[in-house]
């Protein structure tokens, strides 16, 4: 800029003397030339200096995408250690409930199949039973081990082991006379999502009271 003004100028000066004796206009050419031989130079300084710049510009960019990578690494790294940290979390799955949270009763017959809704619970880590539903959900896919037990007095009973809409094992009691119970248990494997329960069969009935003899449990053997 400095030297496009200077340029000017003397282009001025040279042009308002020209009514000025030989010997004064004689400097003009000499200094353009001068000025033209600056501008040259400063130009191939500027353009060595451009130069340098894109280099330097490229030379950023290549350190920015490995910073980019880099940051790409880490991310999947910590997501790979937040999926481990969840995965060690929901193998940690187990439960046991009775089916009375208080007193005694028997529940049934009913004229449908019907989900017995276990409240009392003992234990539930990671808490894949719901106490309102009844129902089981696997947290994540894998084998799980189930047991239930039904009790009964002078009737029959039958509780079945549901997974979503499957009957699974039965347990089946045939009592005449005072108390009598049942058991199963059964190893699935289920996905993430899956659902079980235990299904009062049509018609029967069940007992419970403080001594628990009505109950459902399972936990997770191992992920798959």
């Amino acid at each position: 800029m400095k030297i496009t003004v200077s340029f000017l100028l003397l282009l001025l000066v040279c042009s308002v003397s020209t009514g000025q004796p030989e010997m004064e206009t004689q400097a003009c050419p000499q200094d353009i030339h001068a000025v033209l031989r600056e501008m040259t130079a400063s130009l191939a300084q500027l353009k060595v200096e451009v130069t340098s710049l894109q280099k330097e510009n490229q030379a950023y960019a290549v350190k920015l995408k490995e910073l980019e990578a880099q940051g790409t690494v880490v991310e999947k790294q910590e997501t790979e250690i937040d999926n481990i940290k969840q995965r060690l979390e929901v193998k940690q799955v187990a439960f046991s409930a009775s089916l009375l949270a208080d007193g005694e009763g028997t529940t049934g017959p009913f004229s449908t199949h019907t989900t017995l809704v276990f409240k009392n619970v003992f234990t539930n880590i990671g808490s894949a039973y719901d106490p309102n539903t009844g129902m089981f959900t696997a947290p994540v896919r894998g084998a799980y081990h189930f047991e239930w037990y039904i009790g009964v007095h002078g009737s029959n009973t039958a509780a079945v082991l549901v997974k979503n809409t499957n009957h699974i094992f039965a347990a089946y009691e045939h009592q005449t006379n005072g108390f009598g119970s049942s058991s199963q248990g059964a190893t699935l494997l289920l996905e993430a999502g899956d659902v079980v329960f235990v299904r009062l069969w049509i018609n029967s009935r069940t007992f419970d009271n403080q001594n628990h003899h009505t109950t459902f449990s399972g936990h997770l053997l191992f992920t798959v």
